[in-house]
């Protein structure tokens, strides 16, 4: 089967969706960094939509710092690579044409060439999927964690540099220098106030090294926060293979993804921007609402679904999402506990949108891992369940659903001790930490609650004398007594 490239678009499979626009005389106009599948899925397809509903400059370079690095994937095939929705028994393939090229930073030659590209003029607005820890910030509180390496070796003068924030600083003195002009840089990841997080992290690593840097960011650079909202898990081999057949060229860049989308940004930019509303993008003068709706209700769902349903045996999000008892506890969640912490947002009303949210995890077209979901929680659970968590509490309610929710985090990673079983070896930046906690002690769970409450990089201080603590406790103390199950059903009876 030949590869899907340029040359072969006219090859494809007849039906087949394809750019309605001349990629030949595309420019590049903007950058992202992390063109992992959910940008691929998600701001890739907004942009080629954009494109045909108006085309102009906004060709993209993609920019990898860390795996998986792409340029040999993509590269051969001209940036192009197909999209596939699936709902149900229902599946629809198109083939993206907006990314023009992509640079993987893998040595210093890499690294110079990514700092160019950042600086060009022509580049008007940088996007960037990180993940959470990207950031290089402490969950808790939101600040740059200088401990972490890559922030250390690129405080140090790392070639190529070892963070985005290490890239973005040396891209930005660039562009200061040879007067680039404005930029403006936009966080498309699940953090509560992702643009002013950006811009602190980002300001707090310049103002340590390069202080003329700092003032010239106060008036040339723009930081709009944004929710961004669909499900596209990481491509598996089946994946592949399904998509090539369906465009019938071999593409080994392929995504997947639910039919759902949504973006929505902060309207103030530094300067010209892509007319993404023609895509149906949403430029809104405060994004705060949509995206604590999004990360209390689908991603403190998506959470507490993996976790627990890891715990339970369960290979993906659908399958927990289709449990018996996990789903009526984790609407209860939502519908009695969480809702009461929401802001109104226009055109996300409550209930419905928990009905939708629930509905879409349980999308069995969608194969998303549990563990692929957990990865990370650390960075996660702040914004998704201790913050809903915290504004019951202070609302005077007990702690109820929400502190079994961020129980399952826990009881998910200690399941990497050897007192718990070593069931799994969790991918988290917190997890050597929260497994030392519970290697220790025997069967205290108010002691090993308070232990790790304690971790203040996560929980802070706040929660350490709350009522959540006896809490999480009893739950750890279910979760972890060797009938999860029986112990969750038990929960249902007792927050019927």
């Amino acid at each position: 089967m030949q590869r899907l490239a340029q040359d072969t678009l006219a090859k494809l499979s007849p039906g087949t969706r394809r750019p309605h626009y001349d990629r030949t005389k595309l420019a590049i106009g903007m950058a992202h960094i992390g063109v992992g599948a959910f940008h691929r899925c998600h701001q890739g397809e907004f942009t080629d939509d954009m494109l045909e509903a108006r085309f102009g400059p906004w060709g993209v370079v993609g920019i990898n710092l860390r795996p998986p690095l792409l340029t040999d994937i993509l590269a051969p095939q001209d940036g192009l690579y197909s999209r596939t929705l699936r709902e149900g028994t229902i599946a629809e393939t198109r083939v993206i044409g907006a990314l023009r090229k992509v640079i993987d930073v893998r040595d210093p030659a890499d690294g110079e060439a990514a700092i160019s590209a950042l600086a060009a003029p022509q580049i008007k607005v940088v996007t960037m999927t990180l993940t959470e820890k990207g950031y290089c910030h402490i969950p808790s509180s939101g600040t740059l964690d200088w401990s972490r390496p890559d922030i250390i070796r690129d405080r140090e003068g790392a070639s190529p540099p070892a963070s985005a924030l290490g890239l973005l600083a040396a891209a930005l003195e660039r562009r200061r220098q040879t007067g680039g002009g404005g930029l403006t840089l936009i966080s498309c990841d699940n953090v509560p106030g992702n643009g002013a997080l950006l811009r602190s992290v980002l300001t707090a690593f310049i103002a340590a090294q390069l202080s003329p840097l700092a003032s010239w960011i106060e008036t040339n650079v723009a930081f709009p926060s944004t929710m961004v909202d669909r499900i596209a898990p990481a491509p598996m081999a089946e994946d592949l293979v399904s998509a090539s057949e369906a465009i019938g060229l071999r593409d080994e860049a392929a995504v997947v993804g639910e039919p759902f989308r949504q973006w929505v940004i902060d309207d103030r930019f530094a300067a010209d921007h892509p007319p993404w509303d023609l895509a149906g993008a949403q430029f809104v003068a405060d994004v705060t609402p949509y995206e604590l709706i999004k990360m209390r209700v689908l991603n403190a769902a998506q959470s507490t679904l993996s976790h627990l349903g890891a715990l339970l045996g369960h290979a993906f999000s659908f399958q927990a999402a289709d449990d018996p008892v996990l789903a009526p506890l984790v609407r209860r969640m939502l519908v009695r506990e969480t809702a009461g912490t929401l802001p109104n947002a226009p055109g996300m009303e409550i209930s419905a949108y928990i009905d939708t949210s629930l509905s879409r995890i349980a999308n069995s077209a969608i194969r998303h891992r549990c563990h692929q979901i957990g990865t990370d929680g650390s960075q996660k659970i702040v914004q998704r369940l201790l913050n809903p968590l915290r504004g019951r509490l202070a609302a005077g309610h007990a702690p109820g659903l929400l502190a079994l929710a961020v129980a399952s985090w826990l009881a998910y990673v200690l399941c990497g001790a050897r007192r718990h079983g070593a069931r799994w070896q969790p991918n988290d930046p917190m997890a050597a930490g929260v497994i030392a906690i519970g290697e220790q002690g025997g069967d205290d769970f108010d002691g090993l609650a308070r232990a790790l409450i304690g971790i203040e990089q996560v929980f802070g201080s706040d929660l350490r004398d709350s009522t959540a603590v006896p809490a999480i406790a009893m739950h750890l103390r279910g979760l972890l007594g060797g009938d999860v199950r029986g112990y969750l059903r038990e929960c249902l009876v007792e927050y019927a």
